[in-house]
C-alpha cells in the first residue's frame, strides 16, 4: 500500500437543471458516451473542472454553455450538495471535490453540444431516477430530492479490498480459460465468505464461472464497450469498478491481472491452499511475508490444505 500523500484538490462543478412538471420536479440528465469513464450511465446535464481564475459558479455557467448551449447567470445558481470522493487505488481522476449547483432559470433550450460525449438528454423525475446514475451524482441528487439542500457526502473512504483466491502449490490459479480443479468444499467456503457482498472480477473469470452468483453484486471489468450479461454490472476500468462498488468490503475474485493490479492496495487476502500443481500460466501474485501477516488458518480436507487469511502488516 502506497504512503499517503498530500491531497491535491481537483474541484468540479455539476449543473443540476430543474423544472416543474405535472408529476413533480424533474432533473435534466445526459447519457454518457465516448468519454472512457462511466459510459452508459446517466449524469448531470453539464459538468466539468473549474478552471483557474474562475469561481465554481462561473465554471458551472461556462460548462452549461459549452455542453448544453444555454446561458445561466452565475447569480442564479445555488450550491445544493458537495461530495468528497476517493478510490482505494490512488488516482488523480478520483481524488475530487464535487460541487453541485442548482439552476431553475436559463436562456435557451438545452441541447447536446458535444455529440461525441453524450448520447441523449432526458428529463427524469427527481424522485424516480434511472437505475444507472453515476454513483456520487446519485448521492447528491437523491439528497436534493429529499429536500436536503447543502448536503455533504463522502465516498470511497471506507472501501476495503479483500483478494480471495484458490492457489495451487505452484502458485497457479488457472489456465486463463477454465478453473484448473473442481473443489466443492472450496465453492461452499467461497459462497459463505462472499454472500451478501460485492464481487469484482475480470471478464475471463466471469466466463469461467458462466453466470452471476446469487446473493452478491457482481461487477465485471472489460474493455469491450458492447459486452453485457444478465446479473453483471459492467465497468471498463478497475477504478470505475471500484467506484461502482462503493464503500465497504469489496471481494476481488480474479483473474491474474486484476489480482496483480489490486494486491498493492488490498487490506486482506483470503487464500485457499490447494495441494495440487496444475498446468497454467495464470498465477497469484507473491505474498510477501514482510507485508502480509497470517491471522487465521482453517484446516481443509482432500485437495484443500486449508483456508488462510492474511492481513496487511501495520
Amino acid at each position: 500500500m502506497t504512503t499517503p500523500s498530500r491531497f491535491a484538490v481537483i474541484p468540479a462543478a455539476y449543473v443540476v437543471l430543474l423544472r416543474e412538471a405535472d408529476h413533480g420536479t424533474e432533473v435534466l440528465l445526459q447519457l454518457r458516451r465516448g468519454t472512457t469513464y462511466m459510459d452508459g450511465w446517466w449524469a448531470c446535464g453539464a459538468a466539468g473542472h473549474v478552471e483557474q481564475g474562475e469561481t465554481v459558479l462561473e465554471g458551472a455557467a461556462r460548462e452549461a454553455r459549452e455542453e448544453l448551449g444555454i446561458e445561466i447567470d452565475p447569480a442564479d445558481l445555488r450550491l445544493v450538495a458537495t461530495t468528497h470522493r476517493t478510490c482505494v487505488i490512488p488516482s488523480g481522476l478520483e481524488e475530487r471535490i464535487d460541487l453541485f449547483v442548482q439552476a431553475r432559470s436559463w436562456r435557451g433550450e438545452p441541447t447536446i453540444q458535444e455529440t461525441d460525449k453524450a448520447g441523449e438528454l432526458r428529463w427524469w423525475p427527481l424522485a424516480a431516477l434511472p437505475d444507472k446514475v453515476v454513483p456520487h451524482e446519485r448521492l447528491a441528487l437523491e439528497s436534493l430530492a429529499r429536500g436536503e439542500v447543502g448536503s455533504f457526502h463522502a465516498l470511497g473512504f471506507d472501501q476495503r479490498l479483500t483478494l480471495i483466491a484458490a492457489v495451487g502449490r505452484n502458485g497457479v490459479i488457472g489456465d486463463g480459460e477454465t478453473m484448473p480443479w473442481h473443489l466443492p468444499e472450496d465453492l461452499r467456503f467461497f459462497k459463505d465468505t462472499t454472500m451478501g457482498g460485492v464481487l469484482v472480477m475480470g471478464r475471463g473469470t466471469w466466463d469461467s464461472i458462466g453466470r452471476a452468483l446469487p446473493g452478491r453484486r457482481t461487477i465485471v471489468v472489460t474493455r469491450d464497450k458492447t459486452w453485457s450479461a444478465p446479473g453483471a454490472e459492467v465497468a471498463h476500468s478497475l477504478r470505475e469498478a471500484l467506484m461502482i462498488a462503493g464503500d465497504g468490503e469489496v471481494f476481488v475474485a480474479g483473474g491474474g491481472q486484476v489480482y496483480a493490479q489490486t494486491i498493492e492496495h488490498a487490506h486482506r487476502l483470503i487464500i485457499t491452499e490447494v495441494d495440487l500443481e496444475p498446468a497454467g500460466q495464470t498465477r497469484f501474485p507473491e505474498i510477501d511475508p514482510s507485508v502480509w501477516g497470517e491471522t487465521s488458518r482453517l484446516p481443509g480436507s482432500g485437495d484443500v490444505t486449508g483456508w488462510v487469511t492474511y492481513e496487511r502488516r501495520p
